[in-house]
């Protein structure tokens, strides 16, 4: 059985990042989420709405990021939703060298990567102009 949507629209500026936090670990709190579930995440949608305000958008205007959280059925599912520029973070993000020390690091990846491994399943698509990430994280009880 799933619970009411958890919907939450976002200026594309990186210090709605502290909100989105917020909202997401009250709504979780009071459903009764695990706390690996709110912590992943959040971790997730730091790295990805980051990365969305920091290079998805060849403007300087105001852009409005939507994320819909919704958890049925022992699976906690997000949508995060965006009309930068088209990029599937899960292919087309470099792959960050993990075993290269820090100095040597190129930036990059590594929010991605983090999405990848702290999620079960991850999965981009295009839809009318619109970059759509599905974030699924899934009970372990």
């Amino acid at each position: 059985m799933s619970s009411p949507a958890l919907v939450i629209t976002l200026k594309n500026d990186l210090s709605e990042l502290a909100r989105i936090a917020e909202e997401i670990k009250a709504h979780g709190e009071s459903r009764g989420w695990p706390s690996k579930w709110i912590l992943n995440l959040n971790i997730t949608l730091d790295e990805l709405i980051t990365n969305i305000v920091s290079y998805g958008y060849p403007d300087a205007d105001e852009h409005e990021i939507r994320v819909t959280v919704t958890d049925r059925d022992g699976e906690l599912v997000t949508l995060l939703e965006d009309d930068g520029v088209a990029f599937n973070p899960f292919t087309q993000a470099r792959e960050p060298d993990l075993h290269a020390g820090v100095a040597e690091r190129r930036i990059g990846g590594l929010g991605v990567y983090f999405a990848k491994t702290l999620m079960d399943h991850t999965a981009y698509e295009r839809v009318a102009d619109c970059n759509h990430i599905t974030l699924i994280l899934r009970s372990t009880e």
